[in-house]
């Protein structure tokens, strides 16, 4: 598993702030470009993110100083950098109530916001089947950020035979808010954000073939499924997602 460690970061304009590092093992090394993924397409789709993201490349000087524990078969030599975010996750402001209580009191908190439907569309998008209470920040006034992006698409560990464009996976924020049987959102908004996905990947493709290219050019089956996947789903998100609504309760 990751870790994630609280740090100060001078960024390339010279501005310098709060921070998290998240270092991965080795065998997870794929969590550095995931995190990247999700993050430029989460911002690129006008999602609540951390204002600042980047890479940092570790020497083996701070990984010793830094004292990973999880790590066993070493560390990967790159770490996924993201400024501080303000709030709480769920995960802690519900801390002794059990999942599905903090469910239910998490869903009173997004059913009213305004992103809660961009961001269906992005899990489905992205088919990140790990969005969970850790992963919400909100704040004393119900401000929410999106992190942690490390899961996606599919899996962490995700290859080339996994990505597969027209797969039917599990979206978690909608679990989360039919959970008991209760659709608190219109479906047609859901549906709606995804029909900007195409200009949206339009907009950001070439940053992101850039980052691919960097991390995943050595894996070329790797490198051109990725691609093909966000691409393609892009295209059919909206007739996906009719798909996947139109089964829920009413």
């Amino acid at each position: 598993m990751a870790e994630t460690y609280a740090c100060d970061i001078a960024w390339g304009d010279g501005t310098q702030a709060r921070a998290f590092l998240k270092c991965f093992p080795s065998s997870r090394s794929l969590g550095v470009v995931n995190e990247l993924t999700g993050y430029l397409i989460a911002k690129a789709c006008a999602l609540p993110v951390p204002e600042r993201a980047g890479v940092v490349q570790l020497n083996q000087s701070l990984v010793d100083s830094m004292d990973i524990k999880n790590c066993s078969g070493g560390v990967y030599r790159y770490a996924f950098a993201v400024s501080e975010a303000p709030g709480q996750s769920p995960n802690s402001m519900y801390a002794g109530l059990s999942e599905n209580i903090a469910a239910i009191a998490t869903r009173e908190i997004l059913q009213g916001w305004r992103g809660l439907s961009p961001l269906m569309a992005f899990d489905e998008w992205a088919a990140n089947q790990d969005r969970n209470l850790g992963n919400f920040l909100i704040d004393e006034k119900n401000e929410i950020f999106i992190i942690d992006h490390s899961n996606l698409p599919v899996d962490i560990c995700w290859t080339s035979e996994s990505l597969v464009p027209e797969g039917n996976f599990r979206n978690i924020l909608i679990d989360i808010m039919t959970l008991g049987g209760m659709v608190p959102f219109e479906g047609g908004f859901v549906t709606r954000a995804a029909e900007r996905h195409p200009e949206v990947f339009q907009s950001v493709k070439e940053e992101l073939k850039a980052w691919w290219q960097a991390f995943l050019g050595n894996d070329p089956s790797r490198r051109a499924a990725i691609e093909s996947f966000f691409h393609d789903r892009a295209k059919n998100g909206s007739d996906r997602l009719n798909q996947k609504l139109s089964t829920m309760p009413v």
